[in-house]
């Protein structure tokens, strides 16, 4: 699927997501009905923990621009042995991006 082009200014919502005992700070931004892009801050600012934040923003944002449904992708992320907990920050992201985009 192609690319949609966001429009300048759209809606967002942002609240805290913590993971690891550490709160991220988590932007959605939508399109219409949909959530179209991802931004998230909490990491030191320059750390390298900030810097894979803004690269995993910009591909899980990409993956929704081109179409990916939330649920597929937050369920084809990596788990820990409970099967239900996230392995890593962005499985927690894609499970977030997942519960803000059922009706």
């Amino acid at each position: 699927m192609t690319r949609v082009r966001l429009p300048d200014r759209r809606p967002s919502f942002t609240t805290v997501l913590v993971y690891e005992n550490n709160p991220y700070s988590v932007t959605l931004g939508f399109d219409a009905d949909r959530i179209a892009e991802v931004f998230t801050h909490g990491a030191k600012v320059g750390s390298g923990m900030d810097r894979l934040l803004d690269d995993v923003c910009v591909a899980l944002s990409l993956l929704l621009q081109h179409g990916a449904e939330p649920g597929p992708l937050a369920a084809s992320m990596g788990r820990l042995g409970d099967g239900k907990s996230p392995a890593s920050i962005v499985g927690a992201l894609a499970d977030l991006i997942a519960r803000e985009a059922q009706p």
